[in-house]
């Protein structure tokens, strides 16, 4: 019989200026228990708090900062640390604004509704166009945070993931240019046609008690179309 051996770790840089987002794996079928978030399009960062300033790194490590000031300075407002390392994506998705109309009569919010309110606010109110890939500067850019990797001089990677989302829901004031992803457990099926809808085009399935590696791949985090049925 041969000899199987385990996949290596990959190793958490020594020095957070070496730390990039984490890679997504292979297929969600490597993906154990998970969670399942929206896949925002945009330019995905990590966000590093210091001395009250903001800094945005993306995935070449290339300082983005001064290109999304404005951001910048929101997320900075919006801490309720002096320290932090966060995962996430500058999109305009968020703040786009409202679209179709809204019905004559009040109704109660159904469970679609509750997460389209979650998603992008009180501004989304019928479809929208198709996810877009990259950065349209000329509407509001937003940062979603995805996950949280250092609080207070503490490193969270080691954490369960869906211990650092408990976390990261502290550590930061919401508003219109400041949010936080949501997350569902399967089956998708609820959601599909509401983020369809609403111009999501793909899912990330990650695993509720992943790690995160900065700088590597993680099979437990996968990206897959949004389905269809």
């Amino acid at each position: 019989m041969p000899f199987l051996r385990s996949r290596a770790q990959p190793t958490v840089p020594a020095s957070v200026d070496d730390w990039r987002p984490q890679r997504y794996g292979r297929g969600i079928r490597d993906v154990k228990d998970p969670i399942v978030e929206p896949s925002w399009g945009g330019v995905r960062v990590l966000a590093r708090l210091e001395f009250g300033r903001i800094r945005f790194f993306d995935e070449d490590g290339v300082d983005c900062t001064e290109e999304f000031v404005g951001v910048a300075d929101a997320l900075a407002a919006a801490a309720r640390s002096d320290d932090l390392i966060l995962d996430g994506f500058l999109t305009v998705e968020p703040t786009q604004p409202s679209m179709g109309t809204r019905p004559a009569e009040p109704e109660a919010p159904g469970t679609g509704a509750m997460m389209a309110n979650m998603l992008v606010g009180e501004r989304v109110a019928g479809r929208r166009p198709p996810q877009r890939r990259h950065l349209d500067t000329d509407q509001p850019i937003a940062f979603v945070a995805i996950d949280l990797l250092r609080i207070d001089d503490t490193q969270l990677v080691d954490l369960p993931l869906l211990e650092r989302k408990r976390l990261l829901d502290g550590a930061l004031s919401v508003g219109d240019l400041i949010r936080i992803t949501p997350y569902i457990r399967p089956p998708v099926s609820t959601f599909a046609t509401t983020w369809r809808g609403m111009g999501f085009e793909e899912i990330a399935y990650k695993g509720a008690n992943s790690r995160y590696f900065p700088a590597g791949q993680n099979d437990d985090w996968s990206i897959a179309p949004i389905p269809t049925r």
